[in-house]
């Protein structure tokens, strides 16, 4: 993790943490993309660590809700990442914590803030009203969007990119027309000749 002090303009919540902590492309993003997240996060990361078994059928939810918490929280352990924390006051509770941590920073720190990535649809939406209730210009995105800022920045190839989304969308159950549609929001990289069509907005 990087000093207690450190804020990094993209906002990430215990869902899209997962998601992408379960990614090939995971070591990429904690050296070159600085993210930051809630200690409320931290929180569901360590609980969800306590209450899954690291022996749960890989593939399976338990086993990916522990595998990306663990990495995760690694993450956010190792003084050499770009992965920091912010603390929520007041402090969140109840099923939703971790995305209303999120919603109370954007409302806080929004000049902080340029990208928040959530998995949640509802999520989004709540804080985008936020977002224009305050003429904010930050972006709201699904976790693919990560992979993106890698290509963007010529880290990773589009071969690379386009695979990663497909399985972060398959891994993560996202595909449905409208979570499909969702994950490809922002990103204007055509995968149509490396992706099936059911992965494809």
């Amino acid at each position: 993790m990087a000093s207690d002090d450190t804020r990094y303009p993209i906002l990430v919540d215990t869902d899209a943490l997962i998601a992408v902590a379960n990614s090939s492309l995971w070591p990429e993003i904690t050296e070159h993309i600085g993210l930051t997240t809630t200690n409320v996060c931290k929180q569901e990361l360590e609980h969800h660590v306590e209450n899954t078994r690291e022996t749960a059928p890989e593939g399976s939810r338990p086993y990916r809700l522990h595998h990306g918490s663990r990495a995760a929280l690694d993450a956010i352990e190792d003084t050499e990442t770009s992965l920091t924390l912010v603390t929520s006051v007041p402090r969140p509770h109840g099923a939703d914590a971790g995305e209303e941590s999120l919603r109370q920073e954007v409302g806080q720190n929004p000049a902080a803030v340029d990208y928040v990535i959530m998995m949640d649809a509802a999520g989004r939406r709540s804080i985008r009203r936020l977002v224009d209730d305050q003429n904010e210009e930050i972006r709201v995105v699904a976790p693919p969007f990560l992979f993106y800022i890698l290509y963007d920045n010529d880290l990773i190839s589009r071969r690379e990119f386009c695979e990663a989304c497909g399985e972060l969308l398959e891994r993560e159950s996202w595909t449905g027309y409208n979570a499909v549609k969702a994950a490809w929001e922002g990103i204007p990289i055509d995968c149509s000749d490396i992706l099936d069509d059911h992965l494809l907005p």
